[in-house]
């Protein structure tokens, strides 16, 4: 914002008239008002309220310099003129200052030649945002810099603002502008620029101060740290901008500044300590007395800030010196301790781990087992002569009619069944009775399909299944996947040899199921059909994990869950104790069924690792320190029981591509050893403590005379 009035021996307001010659001036082109005798003008640097200022090279030296115009208006500018060279005649010698070079004062127009500052004023640099703190910090010491030799000379600067501060090459503060300067002795006001003003210099009759430059010191220094000036605010602006005379918008602003208040914007910026705080708001004082008498005290305040920073090392000397005497007294004992801790948490992990391998071991042999032995007793039960011809035969009629005669069947006990239905219903009921009758798992369901995946016959009987094409199903061609119905292979064909199938989804339980299928072949070795058994994993896996679920000696809390991994590269969760019945078919009733089990997979990095382990040997077991369970990652609260880190330990079941894990808590396993560890790590400190305490009491005695002193 530029000056509200200028003046010579008496302060002149800025006309309307004047505004507009302004304006104009800022519309001139790139042709300068005057050519100058040893000088070269190169192009315009700006325009203010009465003249315009050019860079310009001295053609003697070929250094550049800036060049301002003063056009003769009424006398005003040439009293500016004067009273600006003057100004600076008076502290030629600051370094911290723009320096005088040379005057035209016949000229038309009168001119003065100054420095040229490379960089700019600082206010094009706050209009990009605020500056650092420690930026900040060194432009206002370097502002003070150049008051102090200014007040050194008798001259009060009066319009101290970002505009009026240039930055030369090496981004130091040059001050300029003594437009609006006073000698101290001089008894006629000067008005600054609002919101840089202290609130008594906006007083047509208030004589010049030192404390004028103190408050314009406060406001630039806030502007740099929080990137607008003090009290400048939509509302403010608007209430300037309603009054109608100049003696009005200055009673408005002397009155916003001193209800106000002090501004505490600054202490919000991160970097600005209490102390700078303080500097800030004892120079924005609205009460002239409670400043800073000049800006040789705001240095002095910086000075002394500085140097209590400079003692921060000495406090925390305080602190680390205690510690560092403490680690010198015990760095072997400490050494030794954490050797042992790791070497028994090594030792605990790798126990718990081998437990958790043979468990896992034997479950995937038990799973093994069982599945091949069901595998075994469906290629028995097609060796029956009777069974291969009524089958052979059944096979040659239309799915349908076999469809029906099951369900005529099904409806009516008393109609005889065909041969073909007879034998292999009589097959079914032996196998689940002597399944029952050694403690095995039921199956879920045998079914027939034809050569076309068509579904014939099923146990127990299920009328959604009948007749339904399920040649998409891994257990019908034996391809490793499930087809989409969309897009089943032209080409697909029943398997060929017994096959475990993918895990899939039961389409009449809705449960994870896998089948165990065989061919059935004719006389000639050709494929007529396909006839499989399933069986939930869930039943599987509880009947063989009933003895390693059960609390052991230890009372080790163990989990068994199994993961299918027949891609080696994804691992998905095919079984696991929180997938209860109850569970999935929550699950269903909200249709995020299919959701569930399609995130459950196995994270990256542990699926990796297992990789790792199974590189060279695919029937190689995995053991894995640090394991994360899939059904920690659910939001549900019941999963909540298994988040955390886990043992876990792996076994391949055979070559079906599942693995079995038994997994245990991490932090339960090593308990005990973190348990005894704590114990004499609270020891050791314990008995060190009243030393650490001696020595802190004794450094700290130094560090805080030294501080109070600084204070």
């Amino acid at each position: 914002m530029s000056s509200l009035v200028a003046g010579s021996n008496d302060t002149e307001v800025q006309s309307d008239d004047d505004r507009e010659r302004s304006r104009r001036l800022s519309l001139q082109g790139n042709t300068p008002p005057a050519e100058i005798e040893g000088y070269s003008i190169v192009r315009r640097l700006g325009t203010g309220a009465y003249g315009t200022v050019w860079l310009a090279r001295e053609d003697r030296t070929g250094r550049m310099v800036a060049v301002k115009f003063y056009p003769h208006q009424r006398g005003l500018n040439w009293s500016m003129l004067s009273r600006e060279v003057e100004k600076l005649a008076a502290v030629y010698t600051s370094h911290n200052i723009v320096r005088l070079l040379d005057v035209g004062w016949n000229a038309e127009p009168p001119y003065f030649v100054m420095e040229y500052v490379e960089n700019g004023s600082l206010g094009n640099f706050l209009a990009r945002g605020r500056l650092s703190v420690d930026d900040s910090v060194r432009i206002v010491r370097e502002i003070c810099n150049a008051l102090i030799d200014a007040h050194g000379a008798g001259v009060l600067h009066c319009d101290l603002k970002p505009d009026n501060v240039l930055l030369d090459g090496q981004m130091h503060a040059r001050l300029c502008d003594f437009g609006q300067a006073r000698m101290s002795h001089e008894q006629s006001p000067a008005l600054g620029t609002l919101y840089y003003m202290a609130p008594e210099q906006a007083d047509l009759d208030a004589l010049p101060d030192a404390k004028w430059d103190v408050y314009a010191v406060g406001a630039l220094f806030y502007h740099l740290v929080t990137g607008v000036p003090p009290h400048r605010t939509e509302a403010a602006q608007r209430q300037l901008e309603s009054a109608d005379t100049l003696d009005e918008r200055l009673k408005v602003y002397q009155k916003m500044i001193s209800s106000s208040g002090v501004p505490i914007g600054h202490r919000k910026i991160k970097g600005v300590d209490r102390r700078l705080a303080d500097i800030i708001e004892r120079c924005l004082n609205s009460v002239p007395s409670k400043r800073f008498p000049n800006a040789q005290g705001i240095r002095d305040a910086l000075d002394n800030r500085d140097r209590i920073r400079s003692l921060r090392p000495l406090l925390i000397l305080g602190v680390v010196a205690p510690i560092l005497l403490m680690g010198a007294m015990i760095p072997i004992f400490m050494s030794a301790m954490r050797d042992n801790l790791k070497s028994a948490l090594e030792q605990v992990t790798d126990r718990a781990l081998e437990s958790d391998a043979l468990s896992a071991r034997l479950q995937a042999a038990a799973m093994d087992h069982e599945l091949h032995d069901r595998l075994e007793e469906l290629e028995t039960i097609l060796t029956d002569h009777e069974l291969a011809e009524a089958l052979e035969t059944a096979m040659e009629r239309d799915s349908h009619e076999l469809a029906d005669e099951v369900r005529k069947h099904e409806n009516d006990e008393k109609n005889v069944p065909p041969r073909w239905l007879q034998l292999l219903d009589a097959a079914w009921a032996r196998c689940n009775a002597a399944n029952k009758e050694h403690d095995l798992v039921t199956d879920t369901s045998w079914f027939l399909n034809d050569r076309f995946g068509i579904q014939v016959w099923r146990r127990e009987f299920s009328d959604s299944s009948l007749e339904k094409n399920f040649s998409y199903r891994d257990y019908f061609h034996g391809r490793g996947e499930d087809y989409p119905l969309n897009r089943i292979p032209e080409d697909i064909a029943p398997l060929d040899k017994p096959h475990v199938c993918n895990a899939y989804k039961s389409t009449t339980t809705g449960r994870q199921t896998v089948a165990l299928s065989v061919p059935v072949r004719n006389k000639n070795g050709k494929v007529i059909a396909v006839l499989a058994r399933s069986v939930h994993l869930g039943d599987l896996q509880e009947r063989m994990g009933r003895l390693i679920r059960e609390p052991d000696a230890d009372s080790v809390h163990r989990v068994i869950a199994l993961v299918e991994a027949r891609d080696k590269t994804h691992y998905r969760l095919l079984d696991h104790p929180y997938l209860t019945e109850d569970v999935v078919h929550a699950a269903e009733e909200s249709n995020k069924d299919a959701e569930l089990f399609e995130t459950l997979f196995i994270d990256e990095s542990t699926a990796r690792e297992i990789q790792a382990s199974q590189a060279h040997d695919p029937s190689a077991e995995v053991r894995l320190k640090m394991y994360k369970d899939p059904i920690g990652r659910l939001t549900d609260p019941s999963s909540a029981i298994y988040k955390g880190e886990w043992l876990a330990a792996m076994a391949p079941v055979s070559d079906i591509g599942w693995l079995v894990i038994i997994q245990e808590p991490r932090e339960a396993a090593l308990r005990p050893v973190i348990d005894v560890a704590d114990r004499a790590s609270r020891q050791t400190w314990l008995s060190v403590l009243t030393t650490a305490i001696a020595l802190m009491a004794i450094i700290w005695s130094f560090v805080w005379r030294a501080y109070s002193r600084s204070s």
